[in-house]
């Protein structure tokens, strides 16, 4: 009982990150930047175009960044005192 209660907690602290998943996003940027770099060098015979590869790597690195959102604290909102106005 204790095994499958360990085996339970592990799964649920990382479910989204895998080896496999990790291996297919850096194999997705590796191949992106190649592209993106070759076609900037001019290796290519025909230019390529680089909206695919650019928008891949884009999406793909935006998975690595933490999510700010979520770090940053939430800001207590000044209070603002009413005061009488003069009648």
């Amino acid at each position: 009982m204790t095994e499958t209660k360990e085996i339970k907690d592990q799964e649920q602290e990382d479910p989204d990150h895998s080896w496999l998943g990790d291996a297919v996003r850096v194999t997705i940027l590796v191949w992106s930047m190649g592209i993106l770099t070759a076609n900037y060098l001019g290796i290519f015979s025909q230019s390529v175009d680089p909206t695919f590869p650019a928008s891949l790597l884009t999406g793909t690195a935006a998975t690595y960044t933490p999510a700010l959102g979520k770090l940053k604290k939430k800001k207590e909102e000044p209070k603002i005192e009413q005061t009488e106005s003069p009648k």
